[in-house]
């Protein structure tokens, strides 16, 4: 009897484990699929024309048939579209109601919109709204100004945070050993020739924007822009959102930058008290 309850025990514990390893496997695989679902929408997000299907797995580096079952699966929900001529894919307006639905629900684009169109009203320039999100700045709102057309960055869209006055302005009231993550993970790599590239030069620049509340992207980012971030404070006093105003630098002088100030800083107060600061 010992000897047949070892055998069955053996047996159970047998069956248990390929299923087990047939559920991670089948695990892996969903994971997978999400995973290069999303770097289809984020392809078809960034570039500028629809794609077609070759366009498309070459980019990603994936074969045509699993592209093609992503795109089919995608299209079923409407979260993209073919031509029907030119059998060319772009984003379906599925995507445009999942980012309204965003907007409707994140509390701090409610909150932040109406302070940010009054300050769009004062000085006419390109405001962003964004946030911190898997070491880099996610844009959740925009409000175009006069230099509109020069302005490449969209909703949703991610940029850097060392080169950014957004991004300078979310990590300098993180914790300090956050500021070593970052650099440890992301380097500072050089993006123009006014970017700071060197570690301890980045930490002295973060120590300064805590103590001033202000971040300034001094044509680190983008060649001939200048800009400058505010952050925005929870109730808890923590960072969770920032704005900036950005121009082109025959616009957004030093001198202009100093007029901005206090505008800028007014309007993130405002919205950090309607958070419940």
């Amino acid at each position: 009897m010992a000897i047949i309850a070892l055998i069955l025990l053996q047996y159970c514990g047998s069956i248990i484990k390929t299923k087990f390893q047939y559920m991670k496997r089948s695990e892996s695989f969903a994971n997978n699929s999400v995973r290069n679902a999303i770097l289809v929408l984020e392809y078809l997000a960034k570039v500028d024309h629809p794609q077609n299907l070759s366009m498309i797995s070459k980019a990603l580096g994936m074969n045509k048939s699993t592209v093609y079952r992503l795109l089919s699966t995608l299209e079923e929900s409407y979260y993209v579209s073919q031509n029907e001529t030119t059998k060319q894919y772009s984003l379906g307006a599925r995507v445009s109601w999942l980012s309204s639905r965003f907007l409707e629900k994140n509390e701090i684009c409610s909150v932040a919109r109406p302070y940010l169109e009054t300050l769009s009203q004062k000085i006419n320039e390109t405001i962003h709204l964004g946030i911190l999100e898997h070491s880099g700045v996610t844009y959740i709102d925009k409000i175009n100004g006069r230099e509109a057309v020069i302005m490449a960055s969209r909703i949703g869209g991610r940029t850097a945070v060392h080169c950014t006055a957004l991004g300078k302005a979310l990590l300098a009231f993180q914790p300090e050993s956050k500021w070593r993550e970052y650099v440890e993970q992301n380097g500072l790599p050089a993006r123009t020739e006014n970017t700071i590239t060197d570690p301890d030069q980045f930490y002295k620049e973060l120590a300064k924007i805590r103590e001033l509340g202000i971040s300034i992207d001094n044509i680190e980012n983008e060649e001939g822009i200048r800009c400058v971030a505010s952050p925005i404070f929870d109730a808890s006093n923590n960072v969770v959102a920032a704005v900036s105003v950005s121009s082109w630098i025959i616009n957004m002088t030093m001198e202009r930058v100093q007029q901005i100030v206090p505008l800028l800083q007014s309007t993130t107060a405002e919205i950090s008290a309607h958070l419940g600061k």
